[in-house]
């Protein structure tokens, strides 16, 4: 059972985002005032990873066999799955649409943020992203089936290194913005972009959440924070019948 007072407004629920993550990135997030994007390919669901994609090859569409990058001479398929290997990204969660805060997810905490040893970041959404050239920010679809993506032969022509971008950014909502349905409770927010490496985070964070208030990584996090923003501590009440969360500042 979650504690009223830990439930959004519905004027305030989808302008936080919160980003899970260990101690240590935390300290480097926090030090260098930067959240990184990470390669598109190191996402953690099976299926996004490997996206079923076709060329749509008319009769005598005169499409080249290979396609020449640096020292090395693709397939169209790979060339395709190079061009989307350019492209970084980041993720986030979001509040929840029964009202629980996006902080409160154990399954999140479990996750990425190694349960006691790590941290949530609550972001203002508007803040963090107040300079969106060069991004591609959604909401996550979850889909039951993997999507068929098919790229028109034309692409492959003239500059095909353009063509093919312009391709996957048409068709970015198939490849960068659904996973399988069996990732619904992570409930995600993603920015995508093959142009920025990270985010500035100065003047974006709400708070910290931890869930130990006294140990040595909250400590830790403490004297880094150094009382910059609020550090709050997520508390798990027990009795003989409900769970109760409820958050504290520290």
């Amino acid at each position: 059972m979650i504690n009223k007072d830990n439930l959004p407004s519905e004027e305030l629920r989808g302008m936080k985002l919160y980003h899970y993550t260990s101690v240590e990135s935390f300290c480097k997030i926090w030090l260098s005032e930067h959240l990184r994007l990470c390669k598109y390919k190191n996402v953690n669901d099976i299926f996004e990873k490997q996206k079923i994609a076709a060329i749509e090859i008319p009769p005598k569409a005169g499409i080249p066999h290979h396609i020449p990058i640096g020292e090395k001479r693709l397939e169209p398929l790979a060339f395709v799955f190079h061009i989307i290997s350019q492209f970084k990204q980041i993720s986030f969660c979001k509040d929840y649409d029964d009202g629980t805060l996006g902080c409160l997810s154990s399954m999140m905490w479990g996750q990425y943020a190694k349960n006691e040893n790590g941290v949530c970041i609550e972001f203002d959404k508007e803040k963090l992203l107040k300079n969106k050239r060069g991004l591609f920010c959604d909401d996550i679809r979850y889909s039951k089936d993997i999507e068929f993506i098919t790229f028109p032969a034309f692409v492959f022509k003239d500059n095909p290194a353009d063509s093919v971008r312009d391709a996957i950014v048409k068709e970015k909502r198939k490849i960068f913005f659904t996973k399988h349905e069996h990732w619904f409770f992570e409930n995600e927010y993603r920015v995508v972009s093959d142009i920025k490496t990270q985010l500035t985070i100065k003047g974006a964070v709400n708070c910290v959440y931890v869930l130990s208030s006294d140990s040595l990584n909250t400590k830790l996090i403490k004297s880094v924070v150094h009382g910059r923003v609020p550090i709050k501590c997520i508390q798990v009440d027990f009795d003989i019948c409900n769970t109760h969360l409820r958050i504290q500042n520290i």
